[in-house]
């Protein structure tokens, strides 16, 4: 499963909304869409506020240890 697979797994399960965890990882809801849509590349960057704002670590993220 790719990370942006798993960020909507995550969203999905905690019943989150998109807009909520952008603005929570300091992102516009727009750009942070443009990550999830492949539109705009995701940075290591980008990986540590974005897993802050779903509560999950880098590992969760990226090998699905949930």
């Amino acid at each position: 499963m790719s990370a942006t697979e798993m960020i909507y797994k995550i969203i999905d399960e905690k019943c989150l909304k998109q807009s909520a965890v952008a603005r929570a990882a300091g992102y516009d809801p727009k750009k942070f869409n443009d990550l999830l849509r492949g539109r705009k590349k995701m940075t290591s960057e980008d990986v540590v506020p974005i897993c802050k704002a779903l509560d999950v670590t880098p590992n969760e993220l990226f090998g699905g240890d949930r």
